[in-house]
């Protein structure tokens, strides 16, 4: 997991770099105009979904995780906060292979990692996250999606 601003994002190349100017890119295009949907990036190695919703209560029985794709999460307008901890709490939706997304229950909170425009935070397949979490304003969110093959040191 990184948590860092921006304007650092080309500091983490090295991580993934046939792929990693392309997200950048894709990153500096964003402002709080651009309209939600499915972005491709690099094919269905690196694609974007950029949401327009609210932000919401801590719901306990969605710390989610992903075995197949690495998320950048960012907020080009709005703030929220994404809460993060450990995979030790009881599976409280199955992991779904056609999705990449499971659920787990939150046990403790590890970091409560604040998004607003400027900042971003990567989460690694099987990081457990909580997302969107705020006091109900409105938030336009961005999710890249990096297949974990694309890391310089994937792991099986």
């Amino acid at each position: 997991m990184i948590y860092d601003r921006l304007e650092n994002f080309s500091d983490y190349a090295a991580l993934a770099p046939a792929v990693w100017e392309k997200i950048a890119a894709f990153l500096r295009s964003l402002s709080p105009e651009t309209p939600p949907g499915r972005r491709e990036i690099d094919g269905e190695k690196v694609f974007a979904v950029v949401n327009d919703t609210a932000s919401h209560e801590a719901f306990p029985d969605k710390l989610e995780y992903h075995r197949r794709y690495a998320d950048v999460q960012l907020v080009a307008s709005g703030e929220e906060k994404v809460l993060c901890g450990a995979l030790d709490g009881p599976e409280s939706t199955p992991y779904s292979e056609e999705k990449d997304l499971g659920f787990h229950r939150l046990g403790t909170v590890d970091l409560e990692a604040a998004l607003r425009p400027g900042l971003f935070l990567l989460l690694f397949p099987g990081e457990g996250h909580l997302p969107d979490v705020g006091d109900g304003s409105r938030v336009l969110k961005v999710v890249v999606k990096i297949a974990k093959e694309c890391f310089s040191s994937a792991k099986g």
